[in-house]
């Protein structure tokens, strides 16, 4: 690949590109906390999920900022896509924006609906963030180091701490989606030792495994790019792996597809890694 392929992402140092995504994820999050006090509006999009007006909106004050700094990097979202506006192909480095995962937490009054942006490079996820609004908690993933933080009334990151995956425990938690019941993922858990389940929604499960609160999260059904991948960057940098069923590294790409990431499963530590260790 040339040089002119390369974005201005491709040089913009992870810890700079953290900072941005941070502050764009929680500019978004107010606005999806201000609309959820004023009560959100409800539609129905054309895959029968869900959709609210703080969706859209906390989207655009992230694209606005992701485009003013990285004009020339394509942004893949959900309600781009859904509008149809998302390219048909990209180039070496995207964005992936998720602003509002777990909208139907979100509309039932929970909390665990979360704010997500990635950068994707050379097919895979190199630095994300993940913001729950309503926990007050950030999560950034980059290279080999990833933080949680707490997020306060006015927007600053307090008690940030780096985090890691964990020793695969002789009983590993299992996390599960809190709102979907996916006979395939069950049948997958049903193969798995002795292991506890919880039920957690939104992209929180990355975070929870990426921070050693939990072990493994599979999810057997075909989920979009935007859903995972500011999770997904956050464990990989937390020392955890995200596998495709064939058992290589799940890979992220946009060339003529819909955007839809393959079945995959979510280690901290894998079994087979403890076992060499």
């Amino acid at each position: 690949m040339g040089a002119a392929d390369r974005s201005d992402s491709d040089h913009q140092p992870l810890p700079d590109l953290i900072d941005t995504f941070e502050k764009a994820a929680i500019a978004a999050g107010r606005e999806i906390l201000a609309a959820r006090a004023a009560g959100a509006r409800v539609s129905i999009k054309s895959d029968s999920t869900p959709v609210t007006q703080a969706d859209r909106a906390a989207e655009a004050i992230i694209l606005a900022r992701l485009t003013e700094q990285f004009p020339d990097v394509p942004v893949v979202a959900e309600e781009m896509a859904e509008d149809g506006k998302c390219p048909n192909s990209t180039q070496a480095s995207y964005f992936l924006v998720d602003a509002l995962d777990g909208t139907g937490d979100f509309i039932a009054g929970r909390n665990e609906f979360t704010v997500n942006v990635a950068l994707i490079r050379d097919l895979k996820p190199v630095a994300g963030v993940v913001y729950a609004p309503a926990l007050g908690r950030i999560w950034s993933g980059a290279g080999l180091k990833a933080h949680v933080g707490e997020v306060t009334a006015e927007g600053e990151i307090r008690n940030r701490r780096e985090i890691r995956t964990r020793a695969l425990p002789k009983t590993p938690v299992a996390l599960v989606s809190l709102s979907h019941r996916e006979p395939e993922t069950q049948a997958w858990l049903d193969k798995l030792p002795a292991h506890e389940t919880a039920h957690i929604g939104s992209s929180l499960k990355f975070c929870l495994v990426a921070e050693g609160k939990a072990d493994v999260y599979p999810r057997l059904v075909c989920l979009h790019q935007w859903d995972i991948a500011a999770g997904d960057a956050v464990l990989r940098a937390a020392g955890g792996v995200t596998l495709g069923l064939d058992g290589n590294p799940l890979e992220y790409g946009v060339d003529n597809s819909d955007f839809g990431c393959g079945r995959f499963v979510c280690w901290g530590q894998h079994p087979d890694a403890a076992a060499a260790g």
